[in-house]
């Protein structure tokens, strides 16, 4: 018979240190264990080489970075764009801009609602940032206060494409009314008198990008097919026709009969004196063409929808990315009974 007192092999087993420790106790000898002299399982030494090997590290992974930077921006150059016209994703037709903006709250909105006979001139906020007739006004006025300063600026008699630095001085006096707060938004203090907005036009600025006006010769080609006939006439006749022309129409059949527009100024060009940008090194003045809008009073309260046309040589407009060209809403509406009253429909 064996011993009955032996041992059988794999009858015990070695219990780690600590085994019978709580929660609370391993946690703190996780934190700091006098045994073995660590710090969160590391000793002091170890921390030191770990820290300083990061700091090793990550200093020469900042310096590849800063220079890998550096490298690329020594290929920019300072006072222009390093691709320009064709070359770059914007091009060389630019598009056309519409003064003023909706508020920030809307400023993906093309769409300006008017109230007829409103004659309030106290704003939402200094601002503007409201939905009233003068609010509209008020944003036009924050843009227009910026041709108050002509630093930096000179005066362009010639209208030749301008191959000075300095930008030309815009002629705000070819705005005509328009050029007057509160811009056509609000009516005065007479009965019969109404809204009738100025919007502004203008080119969205491209660097560099000098326009080529149209020869008259040219103007049957199939190039200008679309443009107006009443247009075409403008620009043949022009005395200078040194332009790059705007015109605006009625998108749609009913909305080409709702309004009478009037162009400031009357020739319904921007001389090309004011080209070409270049870049915000030197000050410079965006030119401008402003449209009055007169809605029949049988209209009032339609939705209308107007497209305005950039015209000059090599122009191409495109109404789904809005080359050479901006659309945009307008609603007049009446405000009160009285004005009611005379719209076809009133009271059924």
């Amino acid at each position: 018979m064996g011993d009955s007192n032996k041992q059988m092999m794999g009858g015990t087993a070695i219990k780690p240190v600590g085994w019978d420790r709580t929660f609370c106790e391993s946690l703190q000898y996780m934190i700091y264990d006098p045994a073995n002299g660590t710090i969160l399982t590391r000793t002091p030494l170890s921390w030191l080489k770990i820290i300083v090997f990061y700091c090793i590290y990550y200093t020469f992974l900042a310096g590849f970075w800063i220079g890998c930077m550096n490298i690329f921006f020594m290929t920019l150059p300072e006072d222009r764009p390093k691709w320009e016209q064709e070359a770059s994703i914007i091009g060389n037709n630019p598009g056309v801009g519409l003064r003023p903006q909706s508020t920030d709250e809307l400023i993906d909105s093309s769409m300006i609602v008017l109230a007829v006979g409103e004659k309030d001139m106290t704003p939402t906020n200094p601002e503007g940032e409201g939905n009233k007739n003068i609010d509209y006004a008020v944003r036009m006025k924050k843009f227009m206060d910026k041709y108050d300063d002509t630093e930096g600026l000179r005066d362009c008699e010639e209208n030749e494409i301008n191959s000075e630095a300095q930008g030309c001085i815009f002629d705000v006096s070819t705005l005509g009314e328009c050029a007057e707060f509160p811009y056509g938004y609000v009516g005065n203090e007479s009965a019969n008198s109404f809204a009738e907005p100025c919007v502004f036009l203008k080119f969205n600025k491209i660097f560099n990008w000098e326009p080529t006006p149209i020869d008259p010769t040219t103007l049957n080609d199939e190039a200008y097919e679309k443009m107006p006939e009443v247009l075409k006439k403008k620009i043949a006749l022009a005395e200078d026709q040194n332009m790059v022309w705007i015109d605006c129409f009625g998108r749609y059949a009913a909305d080409k009969e709702a309004f009478q527009f009037e162009y400031y100024p009357e020739h319904q060009g921007i001389p090309i004196k004011y080209f070409p940008f270049r870049g915000k090194k030197y000050a410079y003045q965006i030119p401008l063409i402003a449209l009055k809008i007169r809605q029949e009073k049988e209209n009032w309260g339609q939705l209308t929808h107007i497209e305005c046309r950039a015209w000059y040589d090599g122009v191409y407009h495109n109404t789904k990315d809005k080359a050479g060209l901006v659309q945009f809403e307008l609603q007049m509406i009446p405000t009160d009974s009285s004005l009611a009253s005379t719209m076809p429909g009133y009271g059924k």
